[in-house]
């Protein structure tokens, strides 16, 4: 759920959006409770991560690797992050 949707109960095209990144980040992760040994982010922390070190594509699972076009997925996390934080 977009946050100016459980804030306010406004719906537009950012929470679709909003809702579509989350839901790409969330792809490959079926662990509910995402964790890390080297912090205590949630999973779209970690990813803001990666993103800052240029590492995003670590996020994938190893599966989707090899049948993915990376500059989409990389295009995909970018607007995931960005309306996250928007």
């Amino acid at each position: 759920m977009s946050p100016e949707y459980a804030v306010h109960g406004k719906f537009s095209v950012k929470s679709d959006v909003f809702g579509f990144g989350v839901l790409l980040l969330e792809i490959g992760n079926i662990n509910r409770r995402f964790s890390h040994l080297d912090h205590n982010h949630n999973l779209v922390g970690h990813v803001w991560l990666l993103w800052n070190e240029q590492k995003s594509l670590e996020i994938l699972h190893k599966y989707l690797e090899e049948s993915c076009i990376e500059s989409q997925v990389l295009r995909c996390i970018h607007m995931g992050l960005l309306f996250r934080h928007s």
